[in-house]
């Protein structure tokens, strides 16, 4: 699982001076004077407030082996008359994502939104970072309103290690934690021993990327936590998470298990400070 709190505010911002630093070749962020100004993605007449009907979701927190015992996360995925909806929230140590994603009737992502805010902050917007991400235009751009209220606009091109394939269209986005990929696992629909190669918006870090990514689904394993077989997917090579028979993300390889299957007390909760504004904000 990848590290919250201090580990994940450090991490990222290792990255982000590397990035600008060297102009690496996995994030191309190209700074633009204007960009795509369109409304909040809705279904017609049901409006942009469309609640839809709940399939999947799930609390998650550190288990017994987890590296990261303050690390917990909400996330559920709702249809609506036009697509879905996948909304969460991650938590851990000194700091909270919550994010939004709207998808097609096919699972294909159309906009995605972002917002991370401190546990220490004295202000009422929590010290926030929002981000708002247009996926319904050729390119992807970047809306930003960092803590200090300066918003930036950018395009972020395809990088990463493998090729990018001359007009291939966004297949899925990597949200913090791991309940967020119940929605690639859905639209990929893999056989045990399948593999699938698309491109991928990944907001996980505070350096975005657009990258050709491999999602691979593995044997069936019995996991003792479970008493139950799970389904196996690994992604990008390196990241793995645990499915139900519905393809609903349960937990992953370093930990992360159903709230409601670990003894003891939950972390504390990170503060919310103001609610989250999806289609008002940045």
């Amino acid at each position: 699982m990848r590290s919250r709190g201090v580990g994940r505010v450090l991490a990222a911002a290792a990255a982000l001076v590397l990035a600008l630093g060297t102009g690496g070749c996995r994030r191309k962020h190209v700074p633009v004077d204007a960009a795509p100004e369109l409304a909040y993605p809705a279904c017609g007449d049901a409006g942009a407030g469309e609640p839809g009907v709940r399939v999947a979701g799930a609390r998650l927190r550190a288990g017994r082996r987890s590296p990261d015992r303050s690390a917990t996360e909400s996330f559920e995925l709702r249809r609506t008359s036009c697509g879905y909806t996948l909304s969460g929230r991650d938590e851990g140590g000194l700091a909270a994502t919550d994010y939004e994603v709207r998808y097609d009737a096919d699972l294909t992502p159309i906009w995605a939104w972002r917002r991370t805010t401190l546990a220490t902050s004295k202000r009422p917007d929590g010290n926030a970072d929002t981000r708002r991400y247009e996926l319904r235009t050729a390119d992807v751009f970047i809306k930003r309103r960092d803590a200090s209220g300066e918003v930036t606009l950018e395009k972020l091109l395809p990088g990463g290690r493998m090729r990018v394939p001359e007009g291939a269209h966004l297949a899925a986005v990597v949200t913090p934690g791991r309940g967020g990929m119940t929605a690639w696992l859905k639209r990929a629909r893999l056989p045990v021993g399948g593999k699938t190669y698309d491109l991928v918006l990944d907001v996980r870090e505070l350096v975005e990327s657009l990258e050709l990514g491999k999602l691979e689904r593995g044997p069936d394993q019995v996991e003792p936590d479970y008493a139950r077989r799970v389904r196996v997917y690994t992604y990008f090579g390196r990241d793995t998470v645990f499915a139900d028979d519905d393809d609903v993300v349960i937990g992953d390889l370093s930990g992360l298990r159903p709230s409601e299957a670990v003894q003891g007390p939950a972390p504390a909760p990170v503060p919310t400070f103001e609610p989250p504004d999806p289609a008002h904000t940045p």
